[in-house]
């Protein structure tokens, strides 16, 4: 091991809840960044995001691993391709999500995540669920439930349809991660890239123009603050508990509609915000119950 390899290893592991939680502070910012776009349409906007943000991500790979890059790939082998496809079709997702509907349903409904997570992980790791999920996933439900019944009432429900899809995918995402656990993960960031560009390439009917405007902030959004987050997140979840991140995730979903609601006064209904709160509730409290049970063993 090289030591530019080790001191990144004891960096990553010495700042790694610090370095989530960065990461979802600067993540926070997508509905934000989304509400900016002047002309792009919501496919433009994906095809630009994912074309920024997959050289990126590629060229800081290289810069980290240099001669081992394809080593990384070969490594990953097919966890890091299902991996990268559930995230490629997630990054498309959650656009989409987002221009149908507020950015609050799409936080809220995303926030279900871990929950949904839990039990793909019963269903395909054997994992037990513990009455504290189960609870909690019971409430989520209810919450979800309100925000898809405010949809309905709304004309929203195709955005929170898809926000909910979305977080499947995500969930399948961090599955496929927990099976790559013993190897490096970061190529599925760039296959999710590939993907993704290619969806929303296909979706814009292949018209790729953007605007000096909408371009800078595709090439600010993907390949500088998504590149960042995906290698943070990554690179420092192997060194944080599970129910730790949990946590630390809720900052995105907390703070993603409030630069919405502050920027662009997209205020949340009051269906919507009861709705987050049941789900939010539901997952800090679920590992709350997790952190005091890891602390007592």
């Amino acid at each position: 091991m090289s030591p530019m390899e080790v001191a990144s290893r004891s960096v990553s592991e010495r700042y790694a809840v610090w370095l989530i939680a960065a990461s979802s502070l600067f993540i926070s910012v997508n509905g934000f960044m989304l509400r900016s776009i002047e002309s792009a349409n919501e496919w433009q906007v994906i095809f630009g995001r994912q074309a920024f943000f997959t050289p990126a991500i590629l060229l800081l790979l290289l810069i980290r691993f240099r001669g081992q890059l394809l080593r990384l790939f070969l490594d990953a082998g097919w966890v890091g391709i299902a991996a990268g496809v559930c995230l490629g079709l997630a990054n498309p997702t959650v656009i989409l999500a987002m221009t149908h509907t507020t950015v609050a349903n799409a936080m809220f409904t995303l926030s279900a995540c871990p929950l949904i997570t839990a039990v793909l992980a019963r269903i395909f790791l054997r994992e037990r669920l513990a009455p504290a999920t189960l609870v909690a996933i019971v409430v989520a439900m209810a919450g979800v439930g309100i925000m898809l019944a405010d949809g309905l009432g709304a004309g929203s429900s195709l955005g929170n349809g898809l926000a909910l899809l979305c977080a499947l995918f995500f969930s399948m995402f961090v599955i496929f991660l927990r099976v790559g656990k013993d190897r490096n993960m970061l190529p599925s960031s760039v296959t999710g890239g590939v993907i993704g560009a290619l969806v929303g390439l296909a979706g814009a009917g292949f018209d790729y123009h953007l605007t000096l405007h909408d371009g800078l902030l595709c090439l600010i959004w993907g390949g500088g603050i998504v590149t960042v987050v995906h290698f943070l997140f990554i690179q420092s979840s192997r060194h944080v508990r599970s129910a730790e991140i949990m946590l630390i995730t809720l900052i995105e979903f907390t703070l993603g509609p409030m630069w919405v609601w502050i920027g662009f006064g997209e205020r949340p209904s009051a269906m919507a915000l009861a709705g987050g709160a049941l789900v939010l509730a539901a997952v800090a409290g679920r590992s709350i119950v997790i952190l005091r049970s890891q602390e007592a063993n």
